[in-house]
């Protein structure tokens, strides 16, 4: 990927397109900035990448294609050219990890797909980089044992879900620690 970003980077900044690079314009903006770019890949006319840039030539996202499907790892950027998010893909649905990160590069989101949808574990995170509620999904639905933490890590919340619905076994803390023995509603 980061040979793949170098080559991106290189051929936007010098202005590469044609043929000889493998760089073609398919959109403009008005002030003739590209906005889409294709990369085609020389080992396979099947796969290519699909760059696409602000009007001022940033880049916000590169896409990995192979025969007409995003296949690989779709990489999401902020506007200074940090990474936002990193999503993988197998024959045109969400497959393996995704992450998603703050401004800081701090991880905001790890969760594990499956076959296009959420299944596994996924973990939220503090941009101070705890952990904030973490569990299993299974077919994009909230299912087993979650826990939910304060920005402190005490723990905030511990309880069950089935397909998705909070379970009456839900305990709380407050966060200093001490037992919320507030009655739950509901």
């Amino acid at each position: 990927m980061k040979k793949i970003l170098l080559l991106v980077l290189c051929g936007l900044h010098f202005g590469c397109t044609g043929p000889e690079t493998g760089f073609t314009i398919q959109e403009t903006f008005a002030n003739g900035q590209a906005k889409t770019i294709i990369y085609q890949t020389n080992d396979n006319k099947n796969s290519y990448y699909e760059i696409r840039q602000d009007s001022l030539g940033r880049i916000e996202e590169i896409t990995p294609y192979s025969d007409g499907q995003i296949n690989g790892t779709q990489v999401y950027f902020r506007a200074n050219l940090r990474v936002a998010a990193l999503l993988s893909y197998q024959h045109g649905k969400r497959e393996g990890f995704n992450y998603e990160f703050y401004e800081g590069q701090q991880m905001a989101f790890k969760g594990e797909a499956k076959e296009g949808k959420f299944s596994g574990s996924s973990i939220w995170f503090y941009e101070n980089g705890r952990v904030q509620e973490s569990g299993l999904r299974i077919q994009g639905k909230k299912e087993g044992n979650w826990e939910e933490y304060h920005n402190n890590g005490q723990l905030k919340a511990k309880g069950s879900y089935l397909h998705d619905r909070k379970q009456k076994d839900w305990k709380y803390w407050f966060s200093d620690g001490t037992k919320d023995t507030t009655p739950v509603q509901g």
